[in-house]
């Protein structure tokens, strides 16, 4: 007999044509949904979906359980809807899809001003790589997004709103070999295992491609790039201490690590380029309800702080914030 759960796994992967995004919805790991649909297909003797170049499609098996399915979940949708009602406990759910950068920056704190101001909201915070947000929430997934805007084309079904932007430095554990020098250049930082996302705006890849050249005609270039790939840079914060690994992060994310002294900022000149642009991005003439408007309000005023921060650091420690 299919249960509840398993039918809001087959729904939720034709919803999104993706196993990779209906796992990001579902709030559970891609390779455990895998595992759980391989599980559905072994008990009903058949495969519900068959995987295309577009994605994954519902074979008539599927199509048969996701017709009968949805009236259930629906169904039971309603009934929760109604005995919440008669309670009054009722619950909203709020999805926002943001890149790693922005989750654990600024979503995190308006995460944390929504516990308070929309108590009857569950939300649910939705990390992701930032060239991946525009997807989701053109599919859907969640109905506000937040990413680094440099590089993206907005979709024209896409609003686009610009936060301030934030300046990067790169960072690694105390008493690391080129903390100990009056300046670096990003050619001397290339000589190191370097700690980076899967993937970076080109405004950021072009000058680390120039100083790997560089650094490879000295004949000290570091083997691998990046060494480390992570797209959680607070994971990648809590990696330094333990190795001589060099991160480039948002000041604002860099803060805590710098103040409790685990980590330094590295005598580097930082040029422009190397910061991040923050936006929010939503449905283009889609409504927003009050919770949705709630955490965009608290977003900007957690974009405020961090400029603020950020901007108070640079100047204390004589590190420039221009962004470009």
């Amino acid at each position: 007999m299919i249960e509840v759960r398993e039918l809001r796994l087959v729904k939720a992967i034709d919803d999104h044509g993706s196993l990779v995004r209906a796992a990001r919805v579902l709030g559970i790991a891609q390779p455990a949904l895998t595992r759980a649909l391989a599980r559905l297909e072994a008990k009903l003797r058949g495969k519900l979906f068959e995987r295309s170049r577009r994605g994954v499609i519902a074979t008539d098996l599927g199509r048969a359980i996701i017709a009968e399915g949805s009236a259930i979940l629906d169904s039971l949708e309603s009934l929760d809807r109604h005995l919440a009602e008669a309670r009054g406990t009722q619950t909203a759910d709020l999805n926002i899809m943001a890149g790693a950068y922005m989750a654990e920056s600024l979503c995190l704190t308006a995460a944390a001003g929504m516990l308070s101001a929309f108590p009857g909201t569950r939300l649910r915070l939705l990390s992701a790589n930032w060239a991946e947000v525009p997807a989701a929430i053109l599919d859907r997934e969640a109905p506000i997004g937040v990413m680094d805007l440099r590089g993206f084309v907005p979709d024209p079904g896409l609003a686009v709103e610009k936060l301030r932007p934030q300046p990067a430095i790169f960072v690694a554990r105390a008493g690391h070999p080129l903390a100990q020098q009056a300046s670096v250049t990003l050619a001397d930082i290339m000589t190191c295992p370097l700690a980076f996302i899967g993937r970076a705006p080109r405004e950021v890849q072009a000058p680390h491609v120039a100083a790997r050249e560089e650094a490879r005609a000295k004949g000290q270039l570091h083997a691998a790039f990046p060494a480390l790939v992570h797209e959680s840079p607070t994971v990648t914060l809590k990696l330094l201490p333990q190795s001589d690994a060099v991160a480039g992060v948002s000041v604002i994310l860099a803060l805590e690590g710098l103040r409790q002294g685990n980590i330094v900022a590295l005598p580097w000149q930082r040029p422009p380029w190397a910061s991040i642009h923050p936006g929010i991005i939503t449905l283009r003439n889609r409504a927003l309800g009050a919770a949705e408007q709630g955490f965009l309000n608290l977003l900007r005023k957690a974009d405020q702080q961090a400029e603020e921060e950020a901007l108070a650091w640079c100047k204390a420690q004589g590190v420039p914030s221009a962004c470009a």
